[in-house]
């Protein structure tokens, strides 16, 4: 990456640093950035972080401390939390902001180019769904098989399972109840490319991975071009071919475009007119060569998910 270090900041559910993550993350993209990393969790006591705990019937998150414990908190509070912490920001502080966390399902309003792993993922999902096929997705735990159905499944045939990552005895488990699913997500950065190899080698089935998602969506918003150096991952043949007609600014609009953003949404990120949106919105689609936003992207998942 030629020119100025780019500068990105990495929004945690739990405590910073993620060193189980992010790290990961950075050896996916094309050229180096200047990350900094805050969490929501951070500066907070033990008491405080108990006090956090979802109550009955609340939608839950599972993330992580710094000692490396995994605690279970109330998504609507670390929500706000991640919120704050976003509001915090300086203008023009940070290249790319990044909400390093698959649970969170809530927008957050930024005036910095933003990834939100949540709705890239869900977005994603949703897409895929679309398409007919059986698909499998795992959570972290069981009471989130209840918690992460989306109304806009409804309808199609999905299959939710739960395995804690790096539980090779519980994605055992897991692999049996994805009998017949032809797609695998991988429902929160949590889990790895062991944790991905492992459920790919088992079912013969194309897995996505959430940190491969919020990588290729960083590369694309920073301008890094498409894959990785190096990497051997298996996309559609002409991914790449495709992808380097776009313009810096196409491969901005094309990532936000994944997440399912509106072209308004996507203006005040980018801090240009929705109508001027439309307009990339119209030249992404056909230098990619897809009919549908559905169909951009399953391609755009696709390049991050190889055949297994």
């Amino acid at each position: 990456m030629a020119g100025r270090l780019k500068r990105v900041v990495f929004i945690e559910a739990g405590q910073s640093p993620r060193d189980d993550i992010v790290p990961e993350i950075l050896l996916q993209l094309n050229g180096p950035v200047e990350p900094v990393e805050r969490g929501a969790l951070d500066g907070l006591s033990a008491a405080e972080i108990a006090a956090l705990e979802p109550d009955a019937g609340e939608a839950s998150l599972v993330t992580r401390l710094r000692s490396g414990a995994d605690v279970v908190v109330s998504k609507a509070a670390v929500g706000e939390r991640m919120a704050g912490i976003l509001a915090s920001l300086r203008p023009r502080e940070f290249d790319l902001v990044v909400i390093l966390s698959t649970g969170l399902l809530r927008d957050f309003d930024s005036p910095t180019p933003m990834v939100n792993a949540q709705r890239a993922i869900e977005s994603g999902i949703r897409a895929l769904a679309a398409e007919e096929q059986r698909l499998g997705i795992v959570q972290p735990i069981a009471r989130q098989i209840e918690e992460v159905r989306l109304p806009t499944l409804a309808g199609y045939p999905v299959t939710i399972t739960h395995a804690m990552p790096g539980d090779r005895d519980a994605l055992a488990r897991a692999i049996v109840d994805l009998g017949g699913c032809e797609v695998i997500v991988l429902n929160s950065v949590a889990f790895d490319e062991r944790d991905r190899a492992i459920v790919a080698r088992a079912t013969g089935r194309p897995v996505v991975l959430a940190r491969r998602i919020v990588a290729g969506a960083i590369r694309l918003l920073l301008d890094q071009g498409g894959e990785p150096a190096g990497d051997a991952r298996a996309g559609p043949a002409d991914y790449g071919e495709r992808l380097s007609r776009l313009t810096p600014r196409e491969r901005q609009v094309l990532s936000l475009m994944a997440e399912g953003l509106t072209s308004k949404a996507i203006g005040r990120q980018l801090a240009i007119s929705p109508k001027t949106v439309e307009i990339h919105r119209s030249k992404v689609m056909g230098k990619m060569e897809v009919g549908s936003l559905g169909a951009l992207i399953r391609l755009v998942m696709a390049s991050e998910a190889p055949d297994a």
